[in-house]
């Protein structure tokens, strides 16, 4: 059976649809991708996509400005593209804004799964984990599961435990790019040279780029102790970048900054024996040819939802009570985080997890308390999960994103008995009496809502309804003010919204709420 996919989203999300359109292989069914014109480009190393069918979108834009019509011609030509004989095609959406779920409407007559509009022109989600995926990237901190597991579960698509597996460069170009950099390097790299670490200096806003003088002592330690010759990459846009770089450092390096294809670009990854990077769509092509990553998350950044889906990769973020800030923020500090991370403190990170030649016996060296560095792994039910390598395992922070992982899988996935965790999570006094507390009351609002839900649906009387709704948003600003459970307030206001015409479903929704409520409650009442 063919389905469309629908992602209209940027380079690195676009490439994190590969394991998505694997699942549906998997299934028996044919991927048919549909992308932004300007990254189809990323396509060419998903293996899995049988066809491909790039939006002209900013075409489509000019032509609105000129004349409607015809951008409502060449809208109906792309289609006829799209649709061929196959007008009934399911489509499975990945992008929550209100243009891609209108356009996956007028694509398919057929069910649309992940985000779509209904009859009415109302918004709605596949499952619970679709409506989880747009709200928890909300909420900075609050996103405990990678975005490659949100799709996939999105998709009602199990999780395979497979690894972002991309398509390799043609030999000719592996070849190509294996002559440029022999040609590039200089005498001196040439003799020293024991292999290459490509640095990805630049990131999609300045805040969250590590600085360039840090990463050229960083080079500068990796050629200096392991004869790794560092190998810039980036866009003609980051030329910048360079000059900093090159101010900075007394090591040989190669310039290949806006002089790749897409195709040399994942050629150059292949020849490297290391990526250093910011969080880039260069981070998880990188990750999909199995090449070994230290990814570096700033600003609004984390590893926990958007790092590289491969095990054993690092990934590096600054040790700061404010990181990841919140999207639309404006730092008050300074951007502190920008250098936080230490070069030598990234180069002992990177000599001790990712380098088969390091020293065996070189001494550990102490936690810098600057940093969390977590290595990349998977979890009992094959989730990718995090490691902590720098002591921050039973910090809060990541006990609590522990606890959301454990019960937010179940409730997603609609478990009618959420179980506990096998091991008791240490969290501070404060924090749990502040958590117990603040699911106390959600659960004695809940039972209200169920038992105003179970008269409405026999009897829907005028105040019982203007006493459910006085309720309902009582508990959504209860959850929404609480910095532990806002995500969740963000979840009840869209899933609520979602079926808020139907008081049926209404009272399973305020059911399936106080099953999770009940249970977490429970288990800290036991602690």
């Amino acid at each position: 059976m063919r389905t469309l996919v629908m992602n209209l989203t940027r380079f690195g999300d676009l490439l994190q649809t590969q394991p998505v359109i694997a699942g549906l292989r998997d299934q028996g069914r044919s991927a048919a991708l549909i992308c932004l014109d300007n990254f189809a480009g990323a396509t060419q190393f998903l293996p899995d996509a049988e066809e491909v069918f790039a939006l002209p979108g900013a075409g489509l834009l000019a032509d609105l400005d000129r004349s409607w019509p015809t951008a409502l011609e060449r809208l109906a030509a792309w289609k006829r593209t799209v649709v061929g004989d196959h007008s009934a095609s399911p489509l499975l959406n990945l992008t929550p804004v209100q243009s891609a779920r209108l356009l996956a409407r007028v694509l398919t007559t057929a069910p649309v799964s992940g985000f779509g509009l209904d009859d009415q022109g109302f918004g709605y989600y596949g499952n619970a984990w679709a409506a989880f995926l747009q709200t928890s990237t909300m909420n900075r901190g609050c996103s405990p599961f990678n975005l490659v597991d949100l799709m996939l579960r999105g998709a009602d698509l199990p999780i395979s435990g497979r690894d972002l597996e991309l398509a390799r460069p043609d030999q000719d170009v592996l070849d190509h790019l294996q002559a440029m950099l022999e040609g590039a390097a200089s005498t001196t790299a040439a003799s020293s040279r024991r292999g290459y670490v490509a640095l990805q200096l630049g990131a999609s806003e300045p805040r969250r780029q590590w600085p360039e003088e840090y990463f050229a002592q960083l080079g500068g330690l990796l050629w200096e102790r392991f004869g790794l010759c560092p190998v810039l990459l980036g866009t003609a846009a980051e030329r910048r970048l360079v000059d900093g770089y090159a101010a900075k450092t007394s090591a040989p390096f190669i310039d290949l900054t806006g002089r790749t294809s897409l195709p040399e670009l994942a050629a150059a990854l292949c020849h490297a024996d290391l990526l250093v990077t910011n969080d880039t769509g260069t981070m998880h092509l990188a990750a999909g040819l199995g090449r070994p990553v230290a990814a570096i998350f700033l600003a609004t950044a984390q590893p926990w939802d958007t790092g590289p889906y491969q095990e054993n990769s690092l990934c590096l973020e600054p040790n700061l009570d404010c990181h990841p800030c919140a999207f639309g923020t404006t730092c008050d500090r300074q951007e502190e985080c920008r250098h936080a991370i230490t070069p030598e403190q990234a180069f002992e990170l990177i000599r001790a997890h990712l380098l088969p030649q390091s020293d065996e016996d070189q001494p550990a060296t102490a936690h810098p308390k600057s940093v969390r560095a977590w290595k990349t792994c998977r979890d009992a039910h094959v989730f990718l999960d995090l490691t902590a390598l720098t002591g921050q395992e039973t910090d809060p922070r990541t006990q609590w994103i522990r606890i959301q992982r454990h019960y937010y899988r179940q409730f997603l996935d609609q478990q009618s008995d959420i179980r506990p965790p096998d091991h008791l999570v240490s969290l501070p006094s404060e924090a749990r009496a502040q958590i117990l507390a603040s699911l106390e009351q959600a659960v004695a609002m809940l039972r209200i809502l169920e038992s105003q839900a179970q008269v409405l649906a026999t009897a829907p009387l005028p105040k019982i309804k203007q006493k459910f709704m006085a309720y309902w948003e009582r508990l959504q600003a209860h959850w929404q003010a609480d910095p532990f459970f806002a995500v969740l307030g963000r979840l009840w206001l869209t899933e609520s919204q979602d079926q808020g015409r139907d008081i049926a479903q209404i009272l399973r929704l305020t059911r399936r709420y106080l099953t999770l409520t009940l249970a977490w409650k429970d288990a800290f009442d036991r602690q």
